[in-house]
């Protein structure tokens, strides 16, 4: 099994000198500077983790948090600089226990990760298999495996000989898998080869903490945020909307009349967060003729009533889902739905676009609570569903149920691994 991974690794190490050209454009310096910027090794980790974006590192932060508490080093592998910040706050906070190592893409040598990760514990985070972080996952010795493990989107290839062998040999690099979603947990017992643990949604325990804390967090990043709530708690929860991490494409919502009667006429209100925030978005939402009031850290606390909301604050989003009965979450007319777990746990109905094929969450809801999420099919459908909208049978019981299995079965899962580490 190692003999492939060697073989990718030197093939990624000449690509990388292929490439070393790259370096000199303004984007190739940048990251070749974002990735020499690595702790230096001090002593040998008990835990590695390997991770790539925001939410990945949500998925495992329960776990590492757990093993920081218990004084255990770690070693965190990170892809995208745009996780460095809250990385690098962890690590300020567990000083001494955590060492940082920026995923070498462009500046990638030979067996870099096998020789710099000394940890004998490898943790994954769903499908970022890079050949060096595979290279090291299959050295003796060390105990790897996946979390978030999905075929999601792939299902039907296990029907077939040729793909149920490939699969079969990749996964045979690790020794455990915690499965997505119960389907997926199904076809990995099928598939052998690993020891799997049962399916957990990792996030759920970050969650509920977040949302347990959201006062404290709105009261730091939300200016004037007793007089916004205050206002905010004038109309019913369920003419509460919140248009999460949306897209240009996903203000179609707006061309409703009947909201926008509703919003001027004092019955409804809707708060806008788009997925990159900026104060360009001002203009774009005027234009659907509505007033707007727009914040940002320096908002005075004045505001229009009868009018939309654009907020321009980061880290309040999922601390704001639990403050409202509907929420839109954006990407599912793009290249595919963003998270819908936060406003899932945090009590809020959902309603997103069809590009569904990638979200292991929209499946889990569905199987759980399926009034508590709305797939719309079409632009027509986001222009119509205002008006067609209705509340639906209460199924919180469900949800507060599963919430509370997953927190359990998280650590569960951790001490499972533990065992044969």
């Amino acid at each position: 099994m190692m003999l492939l991974w060697i073989v990718l690794d030197l093939t990624h190490a000449i690509i990388a000198l292929v490439l070393l050209p790259l370096r000199l454009t303004p984007w190739g310096f940048k990251r070749a500077q974002f990735e020499r910027k690595r702790d230096p090794f001090k002593k040998r980790a008990d835990w590695s983790f390997e991770i790539s974006s925001e939410g990945e590192f949500e998925q495992v932060r329960p776990w590492i948090e757990d093993i920081l508490e218990r004084k255990q080093n770690i070693e965190i592998v990170f892809s995208s600089p745009s996780v460095l910040r809250t990385v690098q706050e962890l690590s300020f906070k567990h000083a001494g226990l955590v060492r940082l190592i920026p995923l070498p893409l462009l500046t990638h040598t030979p067996f870099v990760l096998v020789r710099e990760l000394s940890a004998p514990r490898l943790v994954l985070c769903r499908y970022d298999f890079f050949p060096s972080v595979m290279a090291r996952a299959s050295v003796s010795g060390v105990i790897s495996g996946v979390v978030w493990a999905s075929f999601i989107g792939k299902r039907s290839r296990l029907e077939t000989r040729f793909w149920k062998f490939i699969y079969r040999y990749f996964y045979g690099t690790f020794h455990w898998v915690v499965p997505a979603t119960l389907d997926d947990e199904t076809l990995f017992k099928k598939l052998g080869t690993v020891k799997v643990f049962r399916t957990s949604e990792m996030r759920v325990a970050q969650i509920t903490k977040r949302v347990d804390q959201r006062n404290k967090t709105l009261m730091q990043k939300f200016p004037h945020w007793e007089k916004f709530n205050e206002y905010l708690e004038t109309f019913p929860k369920n003419h509460r909307w919140l248009m999460g991490s949306f897209w240009e494409v996903d203000l179609a919502l707006l061309k409703s009349p009947e909201l926008k009667r509703d919003v001027q006429e004092g019955k409804t209100i809707v708060l806008l967060i788009p997925h990159k925030l900026g104060s360009h978005w001002r203009e774009k939402i005027q234009k659907f003729g509505m007033p707007l009031n727009y914040i940002d850290s320096n908002w005075s606390g004045e505001f229009t009533k009868n009018a939309l909301w654009l907020l321009d604050l980061k880290g309040v989003l999922c601390e704001l889902y639990s403050h409202v009965g509907v929420s839109y979450v954006g990407g599912g007319f793009g290249r595919s739905v963003h998270s819908v777990i936060e406003p899932y746990v945090s009590g809020s109905q959902i309603i997103c676009g069809p590009k569904i094929h990638r979200s292991t969450e929209v499946e889990k809801i569905k199987n759980i609570s399926p009034s508590e999420i709305v797939v719309l099919n079409n632009q027509q459908e986001l222009e119509e569903i205002y008006l067609r909208h209705e509340l639906t049978d209460d199924e919180s019981h469900k949800r507060n149920e599963w919430v509370t299995s997953q927190q359990a079965r998280l650590l569960e899962n951790l001490k499972e691994v533990e065992k044969i580490c």
